[in-house]
């Protein structure tokens, strides 16, 4: 496992003499040994590793300007059928209307050891593609031919771009571990880029080189100067449960351009405070300028809510309540909102940018204090505050200041109650937008959010299965959760809830789906299993409702375990017993109460029916890793305990 992630920043001017030789094959090449491995050294129970990665960045010379080629080859071994998924290969890249990224020369062979000796297989153009994300993000993908167990494959490919802002960024580490890996931007005069680099303390290579050559620009005449840097012997990024992005984990090297000297002498400073950030954000057309365009709307929408007598937090929800039901938010995260404030207001369609600046523009003309804070959603890794690079930064929410509190709103989400972010935005913090002063806002949920799972368990008469009625009641996360998964798609809802052991006997019924304010129900009926053994009956007293398995595998982790939000979980069993049987015996009772959960268990019998009471609270949101230990305890032993069958025997 790697070390902690410790954060570098250094501005590219300082030259490292330590050099560490790595010589890459000919492309195309096999050696011998690389087929014949069957695992690496380091990592017995490696699915693949990468031989060797190689990247380079450097500026091409166009007629329009400089535009940035980056090249990368890569090298991979396949030891198992669980390798295979690395033979599959994925290249973003940007596109917009008038300027567009592009993704060219690639070429990739797959070597195979057979009866009839080595066998190259080449990469056909047939098999690479291109698939859309969204608007502005495309996908180059290709799979290797012909790869299986024992197979190495070599790919190399290269993406030319206009965005001179967009250094490419290079990942030292991946889920397999990495023999070596190298990146070198050849860098020139008149860009000047820092970085930050994660996961180690130092680079194993670190060199700067000028090239012999020179080129001329502009009448200036220059070298490139040649940074290198270097990983070696890399261990795998075991991803595991309850992480917020791997982005801030991996050993990695981030780029953001700094400042731009032109040919004239000028410069122009792009590495910023978060003052100044602030200050261009509120100057922005997509974003300060955005605000003020709509506001001028404002008032018509206000005319029509009479809001006049009501309190601000009355005013608020009503706000926010509007906007959910009048704007559409199209699934981009972006802190720019993309589109002029008119084409908003006619499609009533746009980025969370969109949406939320129009809210604040709204609930600011209503007399309800409220500001823009801009933040890094969950998939996209924590923001460094130390360092403002608003690369981090996609995302916009509201602070409304209600009784001098904040609370935080996203209008994006109409199953979300008022003051409740979704779960992607909880982050740790966020940037609040304020001309006035630099602050930060923690994006955390203080309430516990729960589920309760009533069931009632009949037994068939000949005793093989079981009729179960379940009832479920949700609230906070766990509501959103199951509302935005019924609402988005029924019947996928229904395959999710029942499998080969929790059989569907009716359609499941769900109440309050789009009242945020109260509970979510669900209720539903199955059919469930119960086993036989001799003359006993096992019967599971909470079936599909806990997890079959400890999510956490690590025997230790230095990274925190995020679960978003705490939860507690209550769960009530009542079984009739069948004639001619009884409880085998009562499993023992459990109560205990530790800093990072609690666990309650107890069974017992009223007349013809077993009661089965439980219960299980995480505490916190966020586990420091010295808690990882007592935490995967604590799950093996919901596991293990909540799943106990309850035993019946004859009489």
């Amino acid at each position: 496992m790697k070390k902690s992630p410790i954060i570098l920043i250094l501005f590219l001017t300082l030259i490292n003499a330590a050099l560490i030789a790595q010589v890459r094959d000919e492309f195309g090449t096999v050696k011998p040994e690389q087929l014949s491995m069957t695992s690496y050294a380091h990592d017995d129970k490696a699915e693949a590793v990468v031989l060797y990665d190689f990247g380079k960045t450097f500026f091409y010379d166009s007629d329009n300007g400089f535009q940035i080629i980056f090249e990368r080859t890569t090298k991979i071994k396949i030891f198992s059928k669980a390798g295979l998924k690395y033979a599959t290969v994925e290249i973003p890249y940007y596109i917009e209307t008038t300027q567009l990224e592009k993704v060219f020369d690639i070429e990739g062979y797959t070597f195979n050891f057979g009866a009839t000796g080595l066998q190259k297989t080449g990469l056909s153009n047939k098999s690479v593609y291109d698939e859309k994300v969204n608007d502005h993000w495309m996908v180059k993908k290709f799979e290797m031919p012909d790869v299986k167990e024992g197979s190495v494959i070599e790919y190399k490919y290269k993406v030319i771009s206009p965005y001179f802002t967009n250094l490419r960024d290079w990942e030292f580490q991946r889920g397999i571990p990495t023999v070596y890996s190298e990146y070198t931007v050849g860098m020139i005069p008149f860009y000047e880029y820092c970085y930050i680099f994660q996961g180690a303390k130092k680079f194993d290579v670190f060199t700067v080189a000028p090239t012999v050559m020179k080129r001329n620009y502009a009448g200036m005449e220059f070298a490139d100067n040649n940074y290198t840097f270097g990983m070696k012997n890399i261990p795998a990024f075991r991803d595991e449960s309850f992480i917020t992005s791997i982005n801030d984990y991996l050993m990695k090297i981030d780029f953001q351009l700094a400042v731009v000297h032109h040919p004239n002498g000028a410069n122009v400073d792009y590495i910023t405070t978060w003052p100044l950030l602030n200050e261009k954000l509120l100057k922005d057309a997509d974003f300060g300028l955005f605000m003020k365009a709509v506001s001028r709307n404002a008032g018509d929408i206000l005319s029509t809510m009479n809001l006049d007598s009501k309190s601000p937090q009355e005013k608020a929800e009503a706000i926010t309540d509007y906007v959910k039901a009048n704007f559409n938010w199209d699934g981009a995260s972006s802190k720019f909102t993309g589109q002029t404030a008119k084409d908003f207001l006619k499609t009533k369609t746009g980025n969370c940018a969109s949406i939320n600046l129009f809210l604040i523009a709204v609930l600011n003309a209503a007399g309800v204090q409220t500001y823009p804070v801009i933040l890094s959603t969950r998939g996209n890794g924590k923001v460094p505050v130390d360092f403002p690079f608003q690369q981090f930064l996609n995302y916009v929410v509201a602070m409304a200041m209600i009784d001098n509190k904040p609370v935080l709103l996203d209008a994006t989400e109409p199953l979300s109650p008022f003051g409740m972010l979704p779960a992607r935005c909880i982050n740790e913090k966020g940037l609040i937008v304020n001309k006035d002063k630099i602050e930060w806002i923690p994006l955390i949920d203080q309430n516990i959010s729960s589920e309760t799972d009533s069931l009632h368990i009949v037994l068939t008469p000949a005793v093989d299965s079981a009729t179960t009625d379940f009832h479920i009641t949700a609230t906070g996360h766990k509501a959103l959760d199951y509302r935005s998964d019924y609402t988005d798609d029924h019947m996928d809802f229904e395959k999710d809830l029942f499998n080969e052991e929790v059989v569907m006997k009716s359609h499941v019924i769900a109440r309050n789906e789009k009242e945020c304010l109260k509970p979510f129900l669900l209720d539903y009926k199955a059919a469930t299993s119960v086993e036989t053994v001799g003359d006993k009956l096992l019967v599971t007293p909470f079936p599909g409702l806990v997890p079959g398995e400890n999510p956490l595998k690590l025997n230790y982790r230095n990274y925190p375990v995020d679960m978003v939000y705490a939860e507690t979980n209550l769960l009530h069993s009542v079984i009739d017993i069948p004639q001619g049987y009884k409880l085998a015996e009562v499993p023992k009772e459990i109560n205990e109460d530790t800093p990072v959960t609690a666990i309650t268990y107890k069974v017992e019998t009223s007349g013809d029916k077993i009661i089965v009471n439980g219960s299980y609270t995480f505490k916190k949101a966020i586990y420091q890793p010295a808690e990882y230990y007592n935490l995967k305890g604590a799950f093996t032993q919901i596991v293990q305990t909540f799943n106990n069958k309850i035993i019946l025997v004859k009489i």
